[in-house]
């Protein structure tokens, strides 16, 4: 009965898992992200006692022996040991809030893939396993079905749809695997049931087409093209594994159809209508945008990362001290604080050095040869498998993995080596001799009370500080002290902290000058969110971005001289990164130090000319330190363009009482582009500025004519203006 019990929590919690997908916990910090990587865990800590117990006493619960398990172990023991020598440990073993991965997720990855193998010990189970995660994926396509509809909100906003996973990479990788297994099915059925082929290819069929329509409209042109590349590295097997068959027929026909479709699609990709379908644009722009370029730069600084420790990496979660070591600066149109390279390749290569990226390769090597060495696979099922591999390992050459996408690849793999294991023969060694069945009750109690002592340790304190996070985020009636006071309880539980710290900075810079906060507890606020700031500084040694936004609230609090100590240990350790320059530069200016800022300005421009901000602060800065005739060189060619309109050369000019020069650089843009309230808005505070009241009157006058959906706006205007005051 107890043995039961057992067995049966331990198959309640692994068929739970497909589920987990439609988990989102609002009221936790990344709600999509830590809702389903907390229950995640504590299913697999859970279930994990349970299979201890009933393995310590029968050995048919045992994992069979197999290269793969031994491939797997080793993965996690060589990346455990690049953690512990890496240069950020903690973050390593426990991540984030946002990533949720580290080595404490890959360890209980491990676990499921042990209890997987050795619980879903025949192919009944394992059918009615991959039954109901593709049951689920059909749920997930609805509510696809339904943001597409307008019914139902987009999550990250935009076009693309991401279902309950939050993101539409990550959805279109789940359909991934789910078109493939769907595929599995379909090809079992035809074979195997002739008779009901009708029905299956309805069943089968359905679900590929719904997760394959839901696939493209994710966008996600990784997952799109794993797709398609899979199924043609299948057909290629097919075909080679029995070149005159009906099977190679027909892969044949699949292939060719499949060079035609890209052919196409390529001879029409300029056309208009391709890019008014989002899907279709991002496709036809791959080679082109702004992504595309931005993954080639991160792969060069990945790779000079990986020169710099090639042998054990730099532990997983430190891809930003690569990133901000090896700043390219033409990544300056990109996101400026990359956490991941986007690329499995260099992923692991970071995390692991070529020690953990080659055992890594391990998985895919060793699931490949139990799949072509075992008798227990046919032919279409290895062809199958082996395109959901190379479309899987596509995927990730551009992107990277999630909870999500890591749950069924490691299913994959269990999937594998538990068929593979089932058709070969038993192993000559003895296994270790089980306990006493009647010692199973006190086995299973004292298993079940460590599985809940995991619970506890892995994920109370976690949570506790996610939770106290979010209310530190939240507003209050009785004021900010209240989440001064959480952000306080948050930072007790030892959890998140980079994360908590961050926020708790962004906190004290929102709370600098209003009047509604007392002096005494933005004092407060500034300083313990320094304090932790100076102490995520210390704890990340070789990451710019701690001391980087320690310099920003220095700087917003008027701490001018601390700021710079904090930018200047910010700039060592990612010298290019043109943002760091910016504030070095504003700190400057604000010390009184203006060469010193001009030569921060100027070295921002100097590393990416084409970057416009770059270029507009550098003009404002020359502006400022009265290098006219050097500012005059580079806005000429700018005249008449918004990118010589900006308010920070605006402002720079009007410090200096230059209205003329504002008044001709706008007047020249907005002579093309009248409508543009803000520019002509710019022109009349110039005038007015000036003392040339009638000029701005005029302004306000044909702005009139020219915009009249803002005439209640002008018209207030005009009427401060003939009372002698614009507000």
């Amino acid at each position: 009965m107890l043995e039961k019990a057992l067995r049966y929590i331990v198959l309640t919690g692994v068929f739970a898992l497909p589920f987990l997908v439609l988990y989102v916990s609002t009221s936790l910090f990344f709600p999509f992200i830590t809702g389903k990587n907390f229950a995640f865990r504590i299913i697999i800590e859970i279930i994990l006692g349970a299979w201890v117990a009933l393995a310590l006493v029968k050995t048919e619960y045992r994992p069979r022996r197999s290269y793969l398990l031994w491939a797997f172990a080793a993965f996690v023991v060589l990346i455990g040991i690049s953690d512990i020598f890496g240069v950020y440990p903690e973050k390593s073993f426990w991540s984030n809030y946002e990533r949720m991965e580290g080595w404490v997720t890959l360890a209980h990855l491990f676990a499921y893939f042990v209890v997987a193998v050795s619980v879903l010990n025949t192919e009944r189970l394992w059918k009615y396993w991959w039954h109901t995660t593709l049951s689920v994926s059909v749920i997930v396509a609805f509510i696809g079905l339904l943001q597409l509809a307008g019914k139902v909100p987009i999550n990250q906003g935009g076009a693309r749809i991401d279902a309950r996973i939050g993101n539409a990479t990550y959805l279109g990788v789940y359909m991934l695997f789910h078109i493939f297994m769907a595929a599995l099915f379909l090809a079992r059925a035809w074979v195997e049931r002739a008779k009901e082929r009708i029905l299956y290819v309805f069943l089968y069929g359905g679900i590929i087409f719904l997760n394959s329509f839901i696939l493209f409209f994710t966008a996600t042109r990784g997952a799109i093209l794993g797709l398609l590349g899979g199924f043609l590295f299948g057909g290629i097997i097919l075909i080679l594994l029995a070149p005159r068959s009906r099977v190679a027929w027909r892969a044949g026909s699949v292939i060719v159809a499949f060079i035609v479709l890209v052919g196409t699609f390529w001879a029409v990709r300029d056309q208009v209508w391709v890019h008014r379908i989002e899907p279709l644009h991002r496709l036809a722009t791959i080679l082109s945008d702004g992504t595309t370029f931005s993954r080639f730069l991160n792969w060069g600084m990945a790779w000079e990362g990986f020169k710099e420790r090639p042998i054990l990496g730099w532990g997983q979660e430190n891809y930003a001290a690569v990133f901000d070591k090896y700043y390219n600066p033409a990544m300056y149109a990109q996101e400026q604080w990359f956490d991941r390279t986007h690329n499995i390749v260099f992923d692991w290569l970071i995390a692991g050095g070529i020690l953990g990226f080659l055992a890594y390769l391990s998985l895919y090597l060793f699931a490949l040869l139990a799949l072509w060495r075992s008798n227990a696979f046919a032919s279409y099922e290895r062809a199958l498998l082996t395109g959901l591999l190379a479309g899987y390992f596509f995927y990730l050459l551009f992107t990277f993995d999630n909870m999500t996408s890591s749950l069924l690849f490691i299913s994959l793999l269990a999937y594998i080596a538990a068929r593979g294991a089932a058709g070969a023969p038993k192993a000559a060694r003895p296994p270790i001799t089980p306990l006493s069945l009647t010692s199973l009750p006190i086995v299973a109690a004292v298993a079940l009370v460590g599985a809940g002592g995991l619970v506890w340790y892995v994920n109370a304190d976690a949570i506790a500080a996610n939770r106290a996070l979010i209310q530190g985020l939240m507003p209050y009636a009785e004021g900010a002290s209240k989440n001064f006071e959480y952000f306080e309880k948050a930072l007790l539980h030892g959890y998140g902290t980079q994360e908590i710290r961050e926020q708790f900075a962004q906190a004290a810079m929102s709370v600098i000058g209003v009047s509604g906060v007392p002096n005494d507890l933005q004092q407060r606020f500034v300083q313990r969110a320094a304090e932790e700031m100076v102490k995520q500084s210390n704890d990340a040694p070789q990451h710019a971005r701690a001391p980087f936004f320690l310099g920003i609230l220095l700087d917003r609090a008027g701490a001018f001289a601390d700021a710079k100590v904090a930018l200047d240990q910010a700039h060592e350790r990612s010298p290019k990164k043109q943002g760091i320059l910016f504030e070095f530069g504003l700190n400057a200016f604000a010390r009184g130090a203006n060469d010193e800022a001009l030569g921060y300005f100027r070295s921002a421009y100097e590393s990416a000319p084409a970057y416009a901000e770059a270029r507009t602060y550098y003009i404002a800065a020359l502006v400022q330190t009265g290098r006219d005739a050097e500012a005059d060189a580079i806005l000429t060619p700018l005249i008449g363009t918004r990118e010589a309109a900006q308010q920070r050369i605006a402002a720079a000019y009007a410090a200096r009482g230059q209205f003329d020069k504002i008044i001709a650089l706008w007047s020249s843009y907005t002579k093309d582009n009248p409508t543009d309230f803000d520019a002509r808005l710019v022109i009349v505070g110039a005038y007015y500025s000036k003392g040339d009241h009638g000029r701005a009157l005029q302004e306000l006058e044909a702005m009139r004519k020219d915009i009249p959906g803002a005439t209640p706006q002008i018209d207030e205007l005009i009427r401060q203006a003939q009372g002698g005051a614009i507000q």
